[in-house]
């Protein structure tokens, strides 16, 4: 297998530095004189949540407006930062524009203008690096050196980690990835929701790095993952800074869920999770609000009753700062980036509001916080409603919605490709999936309980067996489960101890916000066993749910820190910090010693580094338009823009006479054939064989073709070149082979192009009546 490391390397640096640009670089400078001694926690959450809102909303309208191009969006954003830098400034700045010019134009005339410049690249030189060395950060650094240490070390195996197995294949993670794919691409042509409307957030800030930088789409949907998953991290990190006492603990919350990831779904460019990190600002901001007290701000003197219409005065400045607006933000791109996001958000808001009674209920909290989650709502809602007042329709997969809202069930597209084929094939054994009414009813008989036979004590032993069930399932084994819900008990104790004292109240609240929030995606999960309606697939609910699992672990320790953090000497205050790095430092050990620790994610899509290989030099060989590209899907996006591509499996489909056929217009075309199929949904990674030839294959026209029926494809692919060799040696030759890939390059005139209708397996149709294939 070819491995480029050097290449994948630089690209996977040059997507997390365009990345990082995007999110802080250019908002940092953009809003320096508004950042100017904030706390880092703060300018962290400003600036990748302002970026993301105004790049989303950029993206959506120049797109309602039909006039979404990379020189709108990049004139946009010049024109905003512009306004930005004015508003912030001293107003004096055509006015230093004029001093410079003249001073120019007077060195020009004196004829010093070479010295002139030299002295002046010198002293903004001079000013840069005393700035730099000026920021308040290295100070802060150096006071928290470990913790800066510990952080900068768990970012980078993160980065290591989530990118182990593209590194190694280069390949997407998920199958549906190649369709997010086709949305930015078409993005790119100017068209905005062409598959209908969706939650487009990920796409659109995908976009933005093409549009600022223009790096390979394919090699940004590759690594765009795990820098998703770092901000979600470093979220994790500033929220429990917010709820923890101990120095170390907010580490020892990531190192956790770092060393405990199994959620293969982090490791992909995937809507859902790229919003994750505004879920976490949302409990972020919700809880830093519910932290303040805020009685003063109480309007005294009136009656019950005028109280009641007094509601508009909790809607202002006093109440609604920067904070609160991001707060807003958050809310509406957790909508943006996918409504299973908002999902998760809607668990994580009622979590906190229920930990918070009675303080929730009272006007001066509940109301700023309602008018900061309505507008975020309408903030997301606007663009896709104008889109649908436009005429775009829905995209195929917000019929989940519909289904919620009637209470049927939504199956989504896998299985219903899993019916066709089987409907197709005439067969009853794949996946499952058509099953006679009878049948369906003895599964939905399966599901329901009856908790009406039940005692009180029967009901609570079922339930709580579900949440374990659900936990050793889909997210961690049978010892991490137990001693989750041991510390999620243990954590509840010491929730109401803190809650009696009213220092430490407000801590209590938030143990016992976390404790609720996994208790409901935990119930979410296990929806289908307790005979609920399920709203999500328990996979994606413990996508919710893992990235918590720290917090759960940290609630009786960071209880004793607390207890035992009452004594303010300085002496003891340093013991007590290396007692919590040691607790820090003691979880990752134990960890990898009880076997908690992950292994590598698999991958669900996947294809060789060597088509990547072949393509860049097929690039760099040959004039564009010159060639056409037979291949999986994979490809498609990297070859529009210098050549054409065919689906292998249209292609394979034609070939089988199964449709109308059809010639290549170039003069070359090339083949990519996999010998050895790296994953196949029903019989796994298999060499191609003449038993796979053999099957009929169905063609959808869908990228899974590639996921229920890649053997096939590529069995007769290969079977199918080999018969074409043989047929036509002079012109069709091997481009490439190794040991698991082979490419075939076939040179035409294109005016009188080859039929490529070949019978292949009439050689082998005698063995395959032997082995009644």
């Amino acid at each position: 297998m070819i491995v480029d490391t050097n290449a994948y390397i630089l690209s996977m640096i040059l997507v997390l530095l365009s990345c990082a640009v995007r999110d802080f670089l250019i908002p940092l400078f953009v809003w320096r004189n508004h950042l100017k001694n904030k706390s880092y926690a703060y300018r962290f959450w400003f600036c990748v949540i302002t970026q993301a809102s105004l790049q989303i909303n950029l993206v959506l309208l120049l797109g309602f407006l039909d006039i979404c191009n990379r020189g709108t969006v990049i004139g946009c954003n010049i024109v905003i930062y512009l306004l930005i830098l004015w508003n912030f400034s001293d107003k004096k700045f055509f006015r230093r524009i004029k001093e410079w010019s003249d001073s120019f134009w007077e060195a020009y005339r004196n004829n010093r203008l070479l010295i002139y410049l030299l002295h002046e690249i010198a002293g903004w030189w001079k000013k840069l690096i005393r700035m730099i060395g000026g920021w308040m950060v290295w100070r802060y650094m150096l006071r928290h050196w470990l913790e800066t240490l510990l952080m900068a070390g768990l970012i980078v195996y993160n980065i290591w980690f989530l990118t182990h197995n593209v590194m190694l294949y280069h390949c997407y993670q998920f199958s549906d990835i190649p369709v997010h794919q086709s949305w930015i691409y078409e993005l790119e042509q100017g068209n905005l929701f062409s598959d209908g409307i969706y939650p487009f957030g990920m796409h659109a800030m995908t976009y933005i790095i093409r549009v600022l930088f223009g790096l390979n789409l394919r090699e940004i949907l590759l690594y765009a993952g795990a820098y998703q998953t770092v901000l979600l991290f470093v979220g994790l990190f500033l929220l429990a800074k917010e709820i923890f006492h101990g120095k170390y603990t907010p580490v020892t919350v990531v190192v956790i869920i770092s060393f405990m990831l199994n959620q293969g779904r982090y490791a992909a460019s995937l809507p859902q999770e790229a919003g994750m990190y505004a879920v976490v600002g949302i409990a972020y901001f919700m809880i830093r609000y519910l932290h303040e007290d805020r009685k003063k701000f109480v309007i005294e003197g009136d009656s019950r009753l005028r109280r009641i219409f007094r509601a508009g005065s909790y809607i202002n400045r006093r109440y609604i700062r920067s904070e609160e607006i991001l707060l807003m933000l958050c809310v509406g791109l957790v909508i943006a980036y996918h409504f299973y996001t908002a999902i998760a958000a809607i668990f994580l808001v009622a979590a906190i509001g229920i930990g918070y009674i009675p303080r929730i209920f009272k006007k001066q909290y509940f109301i700023p916080l309602l008018f900061c989650g309505i507008m975020g709502a309408f903030i997301a809602v606007l663009p896709m409603g104008a889109c649908l007042a436009k005429g775009i329709p829905f995209q195929e997969s917000m019929a989940w919605a519909t289904s919620v809202m009637t209470g049927e069930e939504w199956v989504g597209s896998d299985p219903d490709y899993q019916s066709e084929l089987a409907e197709a094939l005439d067969r009853d054994d794949i996946g499952g999936s058509l099953d006679t009414d009878e049948e369906a009813e003895e599964e939905i008989e399966k599901v329901r309980v009856d908790y009406s036979v039940m005692t009180p004590v029967e009901i609570l032993r079922f339930y709580f067996n579900a949440l374990i069930n659900f936990g050793i399932l889909a997210m961690f084994g049978y010892d991490a489960i137990r001693l989750m819900f041991i510390c999620m008990l243990f954590g509840a104790v010491c929730a109401v101890l803190l809650m009696l004292y009213g220092r430490t109240r407000c801590y209590g609240h938030d143990y016992m916000a976390m404790i609720i929030n996994m208790i409901i995606l935990c119930t979410l999960g296990a929806a289908q066993q307790l005979g609920l309606m399920e709203l999500i697939a328990a996979a994606r609910a413990s996508t919710f749910a893992e990235p918590f699992i720290g917090f759960i672990y940290m609630l009786p320790v960071d209880f004793a820190f607390r207890v035992l953090g009452g004594w303010k000497n300085k002496y003891y205050r340093a013991v007590l910090n290396a007692l919590s790095a040691a607790v820090c430092i003691g979880a990752a050990y134990m960890i990898v010693t009880l076997g908690w620790y992950h292994s590598f994610f698999d991958v669900n899509q996947a294809y060789y580094n060597e088509s990547e290989y072949l393509l860049r030099n097929i690039k760099k060989s040959y004039e564009k338009n010159t060639f056409t590209i037979v291949s999986p899907t994979d490809e498609y996006y990297d070859v529009l823009d210098y050549g054409r591509h065919t689906q292998l499996s249209e292609f394979i489909n034609m070939v089988n006479k199964n449709q109308e056929a059809f010639t290549f217009p170039t003069e070359y075309v090339f083949f990519f054939i996999e010998k050895k199929v790296l994953q196949d949904y029903f019989y796994g990674p298999v060499n191609v064989d003449l038993k796979y030839a053999a099957m009929d294959f169905v063609y959808f026209a869908n990228t899974q073709d590639y996921y229920f029926e890649r053997a096939t494809i590529e069995s007769q692919a290969y079977y199918w070149a080999l018969k074409f060799k043989q047929m036509y040696p002079r012109n069709f030759k091997v481009y490439y082979e190794d040991d698991i890939y082979i490419a075939y390059i076939m040179k035409q005139n294109p005016y009188s192009p080859y039929d490529l209708q070949v019978d292949y397996l009439a050689d082998y149709e005698n063995v395959i009546e032997e082995n009644g294939w």
